[in-house]
């Protein structure tokens, strides 16, 4: 660009010269045209430049393209490594505030405890917890299972057991402290501040399933209810041949239809599907440590259906745990009939019934002597079986 300075000196030069405003205007547009030419010119040698470099790129050796490809590739190979170190640690993350999502919930569930008077051992990792849904009015009941099945001196098994009653809230101010009084001697009693009402017992046994995670030890869960009768010994040796982590056992419920209306009818709000997935009757079942862990993350109290055993099973359903049907469980049983392979049958709120199952099981185990009056009868009352 020196000689276009020069020119433009020169021009400038004339143009302090020029006197008359007509030959100014002519020697501007002389300039004008002369830094027209130059910048044309200019950007001729920038083109062929480009140009040149452009050929030399594309006359490169096919081991200069290999090289550059293979760069590029490692360039590309470390940014995805980078991400891919990134990847844990965002999981983790998640991971760390799905956690504490679930701890907040189940805070919440256990706000819902008025007391709780369990004795508890956690030295001891118990083969099972037995959880008995009970009312604040059947103190009688209580007491029956604390003399009976409930009691280890009847049974031959070493295994360690825990029978825990919940009981919910009712308006009967002096049955409510009979029943706090009854707590703090038995040692066996949670109180929960749920309405003692049929179309709440789902929010009951969220409360008992948390509770249970959340305060012992175990190795499975049975869920039952004060008028049924547990055969502790068969509960023990089935509980020993369970090869299955997330275990559910039980009397199960295939093909449940929904029903919308009545007693048991649930509306489309609180649960779209007709059907119910397979499910163990509310009468008793077991469930692992793994199941009882997995299904307590995804209980919410403010999103629940009355049934409370169909709602176990549709949780137990979307933690990918498969309902097992297990022979042993007599939901029905209101004849009293004694089976041998009995797990946990129901009714047996009477006493007679409850003390007939207790003595031909411990006839059975050998925790009694024969009766042949007795084993002669399959059934409580001697007129019906």
């Amino acid at each position: 660009m020196t000689h276009v300075h020069r020119l433009c000196k020169t021009c400038l030069q004339i143009y302090y010269k020029m006197i008359r405003w007509k030959k100014k205007i002519m020697f501007l547009l002389m300039l004008l045209m002369l830094l027209l030419v130059a910048t044309i010119n200019t950007r001729y040698k920038v083109l062929k430049t480009i140009d040149k470099n452009s050929v030399m790129y594309f006359n490169q050796t096919e081991k200069e393209s290999e090289i550059i490809s293979n760069n590029l590739y490692k360039t590309q190979l470390l940014n995805l490594t980078e991400i891919n170190d990134l990847i844990p640690s965002t999981i983790k993350t998640m991971q760390s505030t799905n956690q504490k999502d679930i701890l907040a919930k189940e805070m919440e569930i256990l706000s819902h405890i008025i007391f709780d008077s369990v004795e508890k051992n956690n030295a001891i990792v118990y083969t099972t917890v037995i959880i008995i849904s009970s009312h604040v009015y059947y103190r009688n009941r209580r007491n029956m299972i604390r003399e009976s099945w409930g009691n280890s001196y009847n049974w031959i098994t070493n295994e360690k057991y825990l029978v825990v009653f919940f009981v919910a809230r009712i308006t009967d101010a002096k049955a409510t402290i009979h029943m706090a009084d009854e707590s703090k001697v038995q040692k066996d009693i949670v109180f929960v501040d749920i309405i003692e009402d049929f179309y709440l017992l789902t929010k009951k046994v969220i409360i008992e399933l948390v509770w249970a995670k959340k305060n012992v030890k175990f190795k499975t869960l049975l869920k039952g209810d004060d008028d049924a009768f547990i055969n502790i010994d068969n509960i023990m040796n089935f509980i020993k041949s369970i090869d299955i982590t997330d275990g559910y056992f039980g009397n199960v419920i295939y093909n449940g239809r929904v029903k919308r209306y009545g007693r048991y009818g649930v509306s489309k709000v609180e649960f779209e599907n007709d059907y119910y997935h397979p499910y163990c009757s509310g009468g008793g079942f077991i469930l692992t440590n793994s199941s009882v862990y997995k299904m307590t993350s995804i209980f919410d109290l403010n999103k629940v259906f009355r049934i409370d055993d169909a709602y176990v099973g549709e949780i137990a359903f979307q933690a990918g745990i498969t309902a097992h049907h297990k022979n042993g469980f007599y939901m029905n049983n209101g004849i009293c009939k004694y089976f041998k392979e009995t797990l946990v049958t129901h009714p047996a709120d009477n006493p007679g019934c409850n003390s007939f199952l207790l003595s031909r099981s411990l006839i059975n185990n050998k925790k009694l002597p024969r009766n042949l009056r007795l084993e002669n009868h399959a059934c409580f009352d001697e007129n019906i079986c």
